[in-house]
């Protein structure tokens, strides 16, 4: 295996180590030109010290994942983080001198990357609906909880949801965050779905199942408002990725690049250590929601990678490989 670049990755990139925090290493390889003429290339090498089921990582460990060059720039073409992460790296964070095979992913990035690094903008979406309290939400999920419990008293426990597609209709054009799509299923076919603050629940499901859903979303709405009046209970690490990743994203799409180490590090670790109140790390997460939108509708970033690009930088090093072994 022959790594054309080693970085120091997550909280050495980013600004954010302690004395406490483990070491992880990304890093990206070309294989060898027997395995590229045998199409066995690996896409993913992990190497981690063995852990007792549920046992975290602890200060010295170290943690390394390496990408062969495909994987690597398949993941920058889907907008992967870890990938764009490590394509904005800079050189204080390598731990071997980079190949000129890297400098070149590095310098033609800007047609790597696109617009729709839609991981960014789907991690976002996710952790403001696990950890937002919006009133709006919670409005959403109490209305549709009142529907469904009507709904289940007069139909019955077993009727399923499709009975009611009528007033979901029109609960669906007149209230926020809740809408109703189509999902694939087996074959060709498609299921109707009622879709709540991002929780989805399937027509043939029964006005029970669908009535529990609801009622376990009101339920974490409430916890969360708790959580925010004590300052208590709270995921502090979950809630700093969701920070930094939905201040890399508006970075990201406002200038076409991001900056390492991050130059909000401390307020990211301040999050980590439980440092900033909830419902103001929660409100942080909801605008960051809004303005990551905005600024992907308005990015100057291209629509697609080139996928030329890629399939020549791929296409040029395993050839090199395989002449360099002939």
């Amino acid at each position: 295996m022959e790594l054309i670049v080693e970085m120091r990755f997550g909280s050495h990139l980013y600004g954010t180590a302690t004395t406490e925090s483990d070491l992880d290493l990304k890093g990206v390889y070309l294989p060898a030109a027997h395995d590229i003429l045998l199409q066995r290339v690996r896409a993913t090498f992990a190497s981690n010290r063995a852990k007792a089921p549920g046992q975290k990582n602890e200060a010295g460990d170290v943690d390394s994942e390496v990408y062969s060059l495909q994987r690597y720039l398949d993941l920058l073409a889907e907008g992967q983080t870890v990938a764009l992460d490590m394509l904005f790296a800079p050189d204080a964070a390598m731990t071997i001198s980079p190949s000129p095979w890297w400098r070149e992913i590095q310098a033609k990035g800007h047609r790597l990357i696109s617009r729709r690094a839609t991981s960014f903008v789907q991690y976002c979406h996710q952790q403001a609906n696990k950890y937002g309290i919006k009133g709006s939400r919670v409005a959403a999920a109490r209305k549709v909880l009142a529907m469904l419990t009507t709904a289940q008293e007069r139909l019955g426990n077993t009727a399923k949801l499709e009975l009611i597609a009528a007033e979901l209709t029109e609960l669906d054009a007149t209230t926020a965050h809740v809408k109703l799509i189509d999902l694939p299923s087996s074959g060709d076919r498609s299921v109707q779905h009622l879709e709540v603050c991002d929780r989805k629940i399937s027509f043939s499901a029964s006005l029970k199942t669908a009535r529990e859903i609801a009622q376990r979303l009101v339920d974490e709405y409430g916890q969360r408002a708790l959580q925010a009046e004590r300052n208590e209970g709270v995921d502090w690490k979950a809630l700093s990725h969701a920070v930094r990743i939905g201040r890399e994203a508006l970075e990201l799409f406002q200038t076409g690049r991001i900056t390492f180490p991050l130059p909000y590090a401390d307020h990211i670790l301040g999050i980590k250590r439980g440092m900033v109140p909830y419902k103001t790390v929660a409100t942080e997460i909801e605008q960051l929601v809004e303005e990551v939108e905005a600024a992907s509708s308005a990015s100057s970033l291209p629509e697609e990678p080139d996928k030329a690009l890629i399939e020549d930088l791929v296409t040029r090093a395993y050839m090199q490989k395989i002449n360099e072994s002939a």
